[in-house]
């Protein structure tokens, strides 16, 4: 599993420093950009091997969110509908830090199933591409491309059952890139509702994430503790197999990528822009209430990575 994670982790900066639009991307940025990835990618490769606590991660991933900051990964304004724009300065700061590590965690907290990270990460780096050249960001675009051709190589083989698994080590790559891609293409961005199509994109991780820890505050246990109340062990309780749950996943995560899609193309600056959005996190919320996924379920002890 680690040889084949680094192969696909080192083939993906070749393509990154070889590409020449993503090149010229990279010229834009100092060195400190690629070693921010490269470290959070460590940290969780360290975990695989020997099972880091999660204050040890979480040291990882905050070294590697500022380098990545350092590097010049920022977010600078946000945009709301109605043409409101907030330069937010130096608050910029620490709201991409929690973006990057917020984002990191929720993609390794949804690896609990074959196929599911990946398969997000390919439809939300897609999504991004498109969002990326309609506001004409041909680069971030590239970046983009590069990510789900990386993630279409392995994802047949990661499907269930799966043949590769990506670890703590590529779940947090894969989400640290997301999260960079999204400042760069999505986030700097004064054209559209950009508060909300991040959001949308990256919605099935997020909400989960957002699920977990009230799930886990409302029970007293620790944020850390790994449960099975996700989204895909409620939907496992209900009878569905494996396949059937990643391909539920992957159709929620493809119907918010295409709704960030149609915000950004066609309702850029409207109230509706909004009404899509609290919508759809309202249809998202009650569903996965009803799923319990607010309780701990009272099955067998999950061995769930945090």
């Amino acid at each position: 599993m680690s040889r084949v994670l680094l192969f696909c982790f080192v083939s993906f900066l070749i393509s990154y420093t070889l590409t020449p639009l993503v090149s010229f991307f990279c010229r834009k940025k100092p060195p400190f950009f690629l070693l921010g990835l490269a470290i959070i990618f460590a940290t969780g490769l360290l975990d695989d091997f020997f099972k880091l606590t999660p204050k040890m991660k979480l040291f990882g991933q905050m070294v590697g969110a500022l380098f990545l900051i350092y590097g010049g990964v920022v977010i600078q304004f946000v945009t709301l509908p109605w043409d409101t724009l907030f330069y937010i300065g130096y608050w910029g700061i620490p709201i991409t830090f929690v973006w990057i590590i917020g984002i990191s965690n929720a993609m390794n907290l949804i690896d609990g199933m074959d196929g599911l990270s990946s398969g997000i990460t390919a439809i939300a780096a897609c999504t991004l591409a498109i969002i990326a050249l309609q506001k004409g960001r041909v680069e971030s675009a590239t970046l983009s491309f590069l990510l789900v051709s990386s993630v279409l190589g392995f994802l047949p083989y990661n499907l269930p059952p799966a043949k590769i698994f990506i670890g703590d080590g590529g779940a947090l790559f894969l989400g640290t890139i997301l999260a960079t891609i999204s400042v760069e293409g999505a986030l700097k961005s004064a054209t559209t509702f950009t508060l909300g199509v991040p959001i949308l994109i990256l919605g099935v991780p997020i909400f989960d994430t957002i699920f977990a820890i009230i799930r886990r505050k409302k029970n007293g246990i620790p944020i850390t503790s790994p449960d099975r109340g996700h989204l895909h062990h409620r939907l496992l309780e209900r009878g569905l197999s494996q396949k059937e749950v990643v391909l539920i996943v992957y159709t929620i995560s493809l119907s918010f990528g295409v709704s960030a899609i149609l915000i950004d193309r066609f309702l850029a600056n409207s109230t509706y822009s909004l009404l899509l959005f609290l919508l759809l996190f309202s249809v998202f919320w009650r569903w996965g209430k009803y799923l319990g996924v607010l309780e701990i379920s009272s099955g067998k002890k999950s061995t769930q990575k945090v």
